[in-house]
């Protein structure tokens, strides 16, 4: 029997099972969550902090898109910093350590509160397409529903094994089952998977730790949140209008040569090397044995010590994931300075898992075999909290969308990080995990933290993710930002003011009085000073006013590579025929046409990005598609 019919379904509560399931609901169709375990909802498995570099560009630009991530980061957030300060704008990445219990409980809150939502407890075991298009789908304990999309957001979860030296056990995460059924029915579905590892290190009791021999660090004196919505009452009550906590401390510690020998003497016990794990894990966040084996000159590697909860609890020992024999890794732990009489309340552990080669997906995340049918999170590959996010989000605009007859969400390069993380997924066969990092986007000075509503937020109003309170909102901002613009091209200053916010030992130009707007091109100029003694009656965000510095600074940057940019754009306006024959356009190199046939392309602008695709290609194409219009 039927249980019930939905437009959307959404299978699994993590970071992207949050945001796919929001933004479904959101744009008006009927929506469910269907995942494991209800309580498990926004659990952080591994870090409990969100963003980084490159990472905390894509929870803005989330929160930017109308989605959860930035919101449910302020509210749980402990410790929050912007990264690479000592650098320009266009790399800075604002991070946070959670409370990861009350992320997670804040998550769940938030997913019960959405009123017509179903949130339904159980396992997808199988799904089979009807004839009228829509989906079947039948759970392990027996019960069926209907559904016009699905969006699989299993992260670690597909036929996943957990690995501590030669222990095996079944499983995604500590606890919890491992999803055999989904993985063989979507390979029964002729859906290429491939295995992927990753991992989590010990866990300890901060009362076992001597603090006094690591180094603390803070967080920022003056904090940024994530969401331009941090203060809204609609989401934090009697909080609103308040500053996000920023109280708790890390800390810094080091591995050492003795430590690296213990850790050496476990290798022959090692699932990583021994070849008993056989999918690659994340080369940019690998395992402590790795580091040890890849980098065996070092004499140490540094090691972040983070509470996962506001009262401490436990420490995370970020940068010691391993998935060593426990009595090596305990060893080891106790070499390190701080850690020498360390209590492991959970050891760590290595977890591999099926994913989905995204390459047989669409940019809108829907898989090319199977209509209405979609991925997002670490199921297609990536690693981190915030690339799941980013995809959930991207994926449950699409599937909503095609359920409601609209053209999907597409966004390129040019606009945002998500654009370039999807483009690289579905374009690049990757053999490794994927992380986002700012050196993957070309155009990195346009996708600042600081700008993602600039770029963003009328977008994602097109489509109905920005409600009319939030959209107000930003116009109010923006239209104080222009005003501020003008007002500082128009009005000047004495030598004398000018001079209150230079840098040290700096000069104001010589002429009696000079725009403002030239003072704030100098080099040097601390942005919130300037915009205190240049314009003290207006009230602007700290964050617009690095957004109009970076505009002024950047300037000369932004006219050269916008050329190129409206070039791309070309290009990725052209649309492809989804059912067009390449191997039939013999003016096309054979093995051009044979990736394009593979991947089919949704726009000229993708097809340009496939790797083998050569660009005289692109241009016989380009003719070709002319001609035939």
């Amino acid at each position: 029997m039927i249980l019930a019919e939905y437009d959307v379904v959404v299978v699994g509560g993590g970071h992207a099972g949050i945001e796919a399931t929001h933004a479904a609901w959101k744009l008006g169709v009927k929506t469910a969550m269907l995942t494991m375990d209800l309580r498990a909802i926004g659990r952080m498995s591994c870090n409990p902090a969100v963003g980084g570099v490159a990472k905390g560009q894509i929870v803005r630009d989330i929160d930017a898109l109308g989605g959860l991530m930035g919101l449910l980061t302020d509210r749980a957030g402990i410790q929050f910093r912007m990264l690479n300060m000592s650098k320009g704008p266009a790399v800075w990445g604002p991070r946070a350590q959670c409370d990861m219990k009350f992320y997670s409980e804040v998550a769940r809150e938030t997913m019960e509160s959405l009123p017509g939502l179903d949130l339904i407890e159980g396992e997808l075991a199988a799904f089979e397409r009807m004839p009228d298009g829509r989906l079947e789908i039948t759970l392990l304990n027996g019960n069926r529903y209907i559904t016009r999309a699905i969006v699989v957001t299993s992260g670690t979860f597909l036929a996943s094994k957990m690995f501590t030296g030669l222990e095996t056990s079944i499983g995604g995460r500590v606890g919890e089952p491992s999803s055999d059924k989904l993985s063989a029915c979507l390979a029964a579905a002729g859906i290429s998977l491939r295995r992927l590892k990753t991992g989590t290190p010990s866990r300890l009791d901060p009362d076992s730790i001597d603090f006094n021999e690591c180094e603390v660090q803070r967080g920022d004196e003056f904090p940024w949140p994530f969401s331009d919505r941090h203060t809204d009452d609609r989401f934090y009550g009697d909080r609103a209008n308040k500053t996000v906590r920023n109280d708790c401390v890390c800390w810094i510690t080091r591995t050492n040569i003795k430590t690296h020998d213990i850790l050496r003497s476990g290798f022959k016990d090692s699932p990583m090397f021994s070849g008993r794990i056989h999918g690659k894990g994340p080369r940019y966040c690998p395992s402590i044995e790795d580091k040890i084996n890849r980098f065996g000159d070092r004499d140490g590697h540094q090691l972040f010590l983070e509470p996962e909860q506001a009262d401490i609890g436990r420490v995370y020992i970020n940068g010691f994931s391993s998935s060593l024999p426990a009595d090596i890794q305990l060893s080891a732990i106790h070499t390190i300075p701080g850690l020498m009489r360390a209590k492991v309340l959970q050891i760590g552990y290595a977890v591999e898992y099926d994913s989905v080669d995204a390459t047989q997906l669409y940019p809108t995340f829907e898989c090319k075999k199977v209509p209405g049918l979609y991925f997002a999170g670490q199921v297609c590959g990536t690693s981190g909290y915030e690339e799941a996010a980013g995809q959930g989000l991207m994926a449950g605009i699409n599937a909503a969308l095609k359920v409601k007859g609209e053209e999907p969400f597409i966004l390129g390069r040019s606009e945002s990080y998500l654009g370039v993380m999807v483009d690289d997924l579905v374009n690049v066969l990757l053999d490794e995990p994927y992380r986002m990092f700012t050196s993957r986007a070309e155009y990195r000075l346009f996708l600042r933290s600081d700008n993602a509503e600039a770029r963003l937020k009328e977008k994602a109003r097109k489509i109905g993710m920005i409600d009319d309170r939030d959209w107000a909102a930003w116009m109010n901002r923006e239209e104080t930002m222009q005003a501020v613009k003008r007002r500082l091209a128009e009005e000047s200053a004495t030598p004398e003011e000018a001079n209150k916010i230079l840098a040290p030992g700096g000069q104001a130009p010589a002429t009696e009085r000079t725009r403002w707007i030239n003072v704030l091109r100098r080099p040097g100029i601390n942005p919130e000073l300037f915009f205190k003694t240049a314009t003290p009656d207006v009230e602007l965000p700290r964050r617009d006013q690095w957004y109009l510095f970076a505009e002024e600074i950047y300037s000369g940057f932004f006219e050269r590579q916008e050329k190129e940019i409206e070039e791309q754009k070309k290009y990725d306006m052209v649309r492809l025929p989804a059912d067009l024959d390449y191997m039939s356009i013999t003016a096309v190199s054979i093995e051009s046409r044979q990736r394009l046939n593979a991947q089919k392309p949704l726009t000229l602008g993708q097809a340009s990005r496939i790797p083998g695709v050569r660009p005289a290609d692109i241009t016989v194409l380009a003719h070709w598609l002319e001609n035939r219009n």
